[in-house]
């Protein structure tokens, strides 16, 4: 009870705002975690391919996609990329406009946020990289 009143405790989506951020932070938190598995998979000279999570923003999505430490940093130099598994493309989320497909492979896309999407992942870039515009 708050105040004699039953307390409202916030859910996860109403501290997530608008839908653009909502995305960028579920895409964001994929993202953290392939920068701790490229951070290990630095450690080893041999490596080709590293099995990386699709960057997709479906919360349920266990998708892996290899990549080179090389094709990872070259869609990491910018903030505001992120990589899914092909048939993963997202562009439109509850009919607004996140995300534009920059790159598109056999096995994964390079997609880019627009927008409020896009200033979010810059934010949230643990890199601190700013991308262009």
């Amino acid at each position: 009870m708050c105040h004699g009143a039953p307390c409202k405790h916030p859910t996860v989506d109403e501290f997530a705002g608008t839908i653009s951020e909502r995305v960028a932070r579920n895409q964001s938190t994929f993202r953290d975690a392939n920068e701790r598995i490229e951070r290990t998979a630095a450690q080893f000279i041999e490596v080709e391919q590293v099995p990386f999570i699709c960057e997709c923003p479906r919360r349920d999505c266990t998708e892996v996609i290899r990549l080179s430490l090389a094709e990872y940093e070259l869609i990491r130099g910018d903030g505001r990329r992120f990589f899914a598994a092909s048939g993963h493309e997202t562009c439109v989320v509850e009919g607004e406009m996140v995300a534009k497909v920059v790159d598109r492979g056999p096995l994964f896309s390079v997609l880019e946020k627009v927008g409020e999407a896009g200033h979010v992942a810059r934010e949230l870039d643990p890199r601190g990289l700013s991308g262009d515009g």
